[in-house]
């Protein structure tokens, strides 16, 4: 448990990181509007929440912006903190602050305090957005089981309203009274098919055949609703399965019920991640026989969408532990099964409980116990919880069902469950002979639930005051002087050019005596000179060098090592290794105290390396490296001999390596940084992962702040850490600190803020939310990954680039956040990438499956 304040810690202090030294209000307030437009609630807050940081904003800017904050916060699902904001004084004022505080107090489920806020505004008739505020405190009504009064708000609107407007009001207010199963009055509010918007004629033809069946017109119905499916075209995802329901109702209404509860059995076998499984449920469970055999048809299905119980971990018995719930099997945590599964075990449940049987009994309960632990945030695990009460009242154990009604009533979410729990209890009291206890639950029901439901606990609630003689109820980065002497200056000359640096001004140099003095005794010296500047030039000039050689092969043997040193350099660059091999083992063989033969050694164990001799280049390297008297030379020999060993395949010679590195960072010369670098890769390689990080932390240590091999360094520290992370959960917090660490190397280097973008992002995927331990971390990640395409530029790298792109799109799928994952699918497209067509893909498949429009 030490581990949460460390990383709450880190997660305050990233976003400083992420945002630079300062802010750039005007680009951070685009960010915020583009991501609030895009449903990226978590990266339009973060913008916002820069430029309220700038204490140069101006009061009404600042006031503006909060408000925004407090959309995002509401949708994101963050309520509480959006009221906080809107109660402070430079935001309360704000014209539009009054909506957004009734919408955060929705969300708290607080719907009479956000009611009489809506209220307030619809009857002031400068209210901005006022029609807004109209649907909306309709649909408040609605939720608090008032539709008539839904149905008055929305009346009110009309006489203010365009005529598009007036319609879609109407549309609404039929939609109410087919609820409240009155289709007269329904049928008089529909608009004609001409006054109805393109865009909403679907929902209207919707409405119509859903009138067509309430007026016991079933055929024509059917009619309307086929047409619906027939043409998906304009219709949510949630209309166009609505209508496959609708259809499913006129075969149930023709008097077949067997063959409306196949036709949804089969439509949510085609779409199992359907948004109205509720109401589907709802009918199978409807037309299920009040004694099904265990092979009927529905029940039969029902448990073949029932997932599997999986037990990911259990933990031994230790009695001696005071906590020894933590024995319980640990289930998958809650989101990782599917929907589906939670429905059909309830109803599975529900429906085998019919059977009668002891045996299917204990099966209904074995289900609902499933249910409550596998999907313990599922609204159907409070559902299942008042199940199991009616089923122990039913049995006569009424202890048990109140003390279940009880955990209800302060637990559940749903007012109506509150009110149906109260309800029940309050029942049985009335039968055990309690009035004064059943008349107080009574109230308490009438409150929670919604007409005639409430006006019957009221009823009740009289009933039992009668007999309890009355009580009341109560209610959230030179020349020299003289004659000129030729053979000197000749020999002058040619000292010169001998000693010119760098290659390219030694070639044109030595080029140069030679065109003066061809004749010169020396001239074969200065060729082979030449050749040997043209192979250590930067681009090596293999033809010269080899026409060079050829004239001198035509003379005098001169300088036998250089002459076939150097054959061996122009096999070496010309990439024919089994010729620069056999040259350089020659060379050794021939010449084994001649300078020329360390470096054909060095070269052989190269090209041995190269084509995979691993074990031979191993003997030829430490012999060299273990003679060598050049400590450069040496040190290359060592850490050659250090790789080659580290792939010789062995146990044994993986560890040689290291001894092999070691000696390579302990020898003088330019590599013991990289022989570092390759050490700590080798024991990242051999999962020795603590003892990597630990050597590269000490080492990190040593390094001045600005100096670069920080950043390599970080990088492989980071990589170390974050593998041992499945272990050690603390080595994630420790990781993401190394990362953020690094963010100061991304100054105008777009390509690697991608790259650290996107390990932060996948570390941050793997740590557990800060606000609740039992969750992944997953917004923060979502914003790293997100944060490398909020650019208008091409980017200067595509693999990380993308890698984020699509890491952010996966975990938007993930969320089932449609709209917005359409919109960054189209993002990741726009820039014309190697991914663009995979993106724009999805973005299709994604409108395709979800039908939007």
């Amino acid at each position: 448990m030490k581990l949460w304040p460390l990383f709450s810690l880190l997660l305050l202090l990233q976003q400083p990181l992420l945002r630079g030294q300062g802010v750039d209000f005007r680009a951070a307030e685009q960010k915020g509007d583009a991501a609030l437009a895009d449903g990226l609630w978590e990266v339009a807050e973060m913008h916002f929440r820069q430029c309220l940081e700038d204490a140069s904003l101006a009061a009404e800017a600042k006031s503006q912006v909060a408000i925004r904050l407090a959309e995002a916060l509401i949708r994101a699902g963050n309520p509480k903190e959006a009221l906080e904001l809107l109660g402070q004084s430079f935001v309360a004022k704000n014209p539009v602050a009054a909506f957004w505080k009734a919408q955060a107090l929705v969300a708290q489920d607080r719907f009479s305090e956000a009611l009489e806020i809506f209220q307030t505004l619809l009857a002031d008739s400068t209210t901005p957005h006022r029609s807004e505020v109209g649907f909306t405190q309709a649909s408040l009504q609605l939720a608090l089981g008032k539709p008539d009064a839904a149905l008055a708000t929305l009346a009110t609107l009309i006489a203010d309203s365009d005529a598009a407007t007036v319609v879609k009001i109407r549309l609404y207010q039929v939609e109410i009274l087919l609820d409240l199963k009155r289709p007269a009055e329904a049928r008089q509010a529909m608009p004609e098919q001409e006054m109805v918007a393109i865009a909403d004629r679907p929902f209207a033809a919707f409405l119509d055949a859903q009138l067509l069946l309430n007026q016991g017109q079933a055929a024509e119905a059917e009619i309307g609703f086929q047409e619906l499916i027939n043409h998906p075209q304009g219709q949510s995802l949630a209309r166009y399965h609505a209508a496959a329901i609708g259809l499913a109702d006129t075969i149930q209404a023709r008097g077949n019920p067997e063959e409306a509860a196949n036709s949804l059995l089969t439509f949510v076998q085609d779409h199992p991640d359907s948004p109205v499984l509720e109401a589907i449920f709802k009918r199978l469970l409807a037309w299920l026989p009040d004694k099904p055999s265990l092979t009927d048809p529905i029940l039969e299905s029902l448990a073949q969408w029932i997932s599997p119980p999986v037990l990911r971990e259990v933990l031994p018995l230790d009695t001696t532990q005071p906590n020894i719930i933590a024995a319980w099997p640990t289930y998958p945590a809650a989101g990782t099964l599917t929907d589906l599964s939670a429905f059909a075990l309830y109803a599975r449940a529900i429906g085998v409980h019919r059977i009668g049987t002891p045996e299917s009994r204990a099966e209904s309960r074995l289900l609902l116990n499933r249910l409550r632990v596998e999907y313990s945030q599922h609204f159907l695990a409070s559902r299942a919880l008042y199940q199991t009460a009616r089923w122990f009242l039913d049995a006569g154990s009424t202890e048990q069902a109140f003390s279940i009604l009880n955990t209800l009533r302060d637990t559940a979410k749903s007012p109506i469950l509150k009110g149906e729990a109260a309800f029940l209890e309050a029942r049985t009291a009335s039968l055990n002979g309690d009035p004064k206890k059943a008349s107080q639950l009574f109230d308490e029901a009438a409150i929670a639930l919604a007409a005639p439901e409430a006006r019957l606990a009221r009823l009740q609630s009289a009933i039992a005051r009668l007999r309890s003689s009355g009580l009341n109820g109560v209610t959230l980065i030179q020349q020299s002087g003289g004659a000129p002497d030729k053979t000197l200056e000749a020999d002058l000359e040619l000292e010169r050019a001998l000693s010119t640096t760098p290659a390219l001004t030694a070639r044109a140099a030595i080029e140069g005596f030679l065109a003066r003095f061809p004749d010169h005794p020396r001239a074969s010296e200065a060729r082979l000179a030449a050749a040997e500047a043209a192979l250590a030039s930067p681009v090596p000039d293999l033809p010269f060098a080899r026409e060079q050689l050829e004239i001198l092969a035509a003379g005098p043997d001169i300088a036998a090592p250089r002459l076939a040193l150097a054959r061996l350099r122009i096999a070496d660059l010309s990439k024919d290794t089994a010729a620069a091999i056999a040259a350089a083992q020659a060379i050794v063989d021939a010449y084994p105290g001649d300078p020329a033969a360390a470096e054909a050694a060095l070269t052989l164990g190269r090209n041995l390396f190269q084509t995979g001799s691993y074990n031979t280049a191993l003997l030829v390297l430490k012999k060299l490296a273990d003679s060598e008297t050049n400590p450069a030379r040496a040190q290359v020999a060592w850490l050659l001999a250090a790789r080659s060993a580290a792939l010789g395949g062995t146990p044994q010679s993986k560890e040689e390596a290291i001894l092999l590195f070691d000696k390579a960072i302990g020898s003088q010369g330019p590599l013991a940084a990289i022989a570092t670098l390759e050490k700590a890769e080798h024991l990242i390689d051999m999962y020795r992962l603590a003892e990597a990080s630990g050597f590269l932390g000490k080492w990190i240590n040593t390094l001045a702040e600005n100096e670069p091999l920080r950043l390599p360094a970080g990088l492989l520290l980071g990589e170390a850490l974050y593998a041992q992370g499945s272990s050690n959960p603390a080595s994630m917090v420790e990781a993401l600190a190394v990362y953020d660490k690094l963010l100061v190397h991304t100054k105008n280097q777009p390509a690697l803020l991608n790259r650290l973008q996107y390990l932060r992002g996948l570390t941050l995927e793997q740590l557990p939310d800060p606000n609740n331990p039992a969750r992944k971390s997953e917004t923060q990640a979502f914003e790293a990954f997100y944060s490398v395409l909020e650019t208008t530029t091409p980017p200067a790298e595509w693999k990380y680039f993308e890698l984020c792109g699509f890491k952010a799109l996966t975990l938007l799928e993930k969320a089932k956040r449609w709209q917005a994952a359409v919109n960054v699918a189209r993002k990741i497209a726009s820039f014309n990438g190697p991914g663009a067509k995979d993106a724009a893909a999805r973005a299709s498949k994604i409108q395709l499956e979800q039908m939007m429009w």
